[in-house]
């Protein structure tokens, strides 16, 4: 999937009606958090809100927050599936009074799936999180269409696609409008089933002024699942704002893995946490490290006091004797005066 520089969201409050588009990947970057979204929500005091949908998904609990905030606005909410709703951002559209989508657009539903690194029973805590946000996204869609849980669940777990027709038939949308023109910008191939779709492009715009060495497009939810993978999510933001290809967000690891080692080999395997967080390079961390070693390390006096320096320090042994001793030697007679 390209990434472009816009927002994932825009929401326009307008007299009478608001709007809301969602075009790319759900999630806090770009400077724009789902956070953010739900407050201005909040203070919105309109009759009606247009809810536009073309997402591939993106971070479930901020979907699902999306979807509550949007659920429980006293304002109608008319969703429009445009191109693709796919993963957490289905879910996001079941939030509509009124759900409509383009003949040629796309809907999609699936298991939410994550990566953790750590114990058996982190993985088993992971799973059982899962297993709950499954169960709850599947009543999302069971209370708008009527189908049992149990059958949504199955539907899950096959990544299940819906033509616009399958998905009114499913009880999934409320009417199917003509189709939208629209530019493939998302990679499907990041899902297990996707189907060979492809959208026809918009007609071309008159020729604009180009801006030379602009930086290349990043594919953010890619990113987000090479984070992910690697037990690093922390990353992920912080890479897509920067603007960073995989190539460079597994240099990151890699400089990640190499902080841990140093932390462990400090005896201070906590600190490589904030040191990763904090961007620190491999080298500011190494010296950090050795500063701290040394600040705590106990100072060594040199010094004699006045008192050990009159002192004649005798050795513990006498190696003259020893030798007069071998030879058969004995101690000059002492002459006093």
């Amino acid at each position: 999937m390209s990434r472009t520089n816009k927002p994932w969201y825009t929401l326009k409050n307008q007299s009478g009606n608001a709007e809301l588009m969602i075009y790319d990947v759900i999630g806090d970057w770009a400077g724009l958090s789902a956070r953010q979204l739900v407050d201005t929500l909040k203070t919105i005091d309109i009759d009606a809100i247009t809810v536009r949908i073309n997402s591939p998904g993106g971070s479930v609990f901020d979907g699902i927050a999306i979807y509550n905030a949007l659920r429980y606005h006293p304002a109608n909410i008319t969703v429009r599936i445009e191109g693709l709703a796919a993963s957490i951002a289905s879910v996001i559209a079941m939030a509509g009074d009124t759900v409509q989508m383009a003949e040629n657009a796309l809907f999609m539903i699936h298991n939410p799936f994550g990566w953790v690194s750590g114990e058996a029973d982190d993985l088993r805590r992971t799973a059982g999180m899962l297993d709950k946000a499954r169960d709850s996204i599947a009543m999302t869609y069971s209370e708008r269409c009527g189908l049992p849980v149990a059958e949504i669940v199955t539907l899950m777990a096959e990544e299940t696609w819906f033509t616009a027709a399958e998905a009114k038939e499913k009880g999934l949308i409320d009417s199917i409008d003509k189709p939208v023109q629209l530019a493939a910008s998302f990679d499907l191939s990041l899902f297990n089933h996707a189907p060979p779709v492809k959208m026809e492009p918009p007609a071309p715009k008159p020729a604009t002024k180009t801006v030379k060495n602009e930086p290349e497009d990043i594919d953010a939810l890619a990113i987000v699942r090479l984070c992910n993978q690697a037990g690093y999510p922390e990353l992920a933001e912080a890479c897509i704002r920067d603007k960073q290809n995989p190539d460079q967000v597994r240099e990151k690891f890699q400089d990640c893995e190499s902080i841990k080692s140093l932390c462990a080999a400090a005896h201070a395997p906590d600190l490589a946490a904030g040191f990763i967080q904090s961007a620190n390079t491999v080298d500011e961390v190494r010296a950090a490290l050795f500063e701290k070693l040394t600040a705590n390390a106990p100072s060594v006096n040199n010094t004699l006091t006045p008192d050990q320096q009159q002192n004649i320090i005798k050795p513990l042994i006498d190696t003259a004797a020893v030798y007069r001793n071998r030879n058969g030697q004995t101690s000059p007679q002492t002459t006093q005066a």
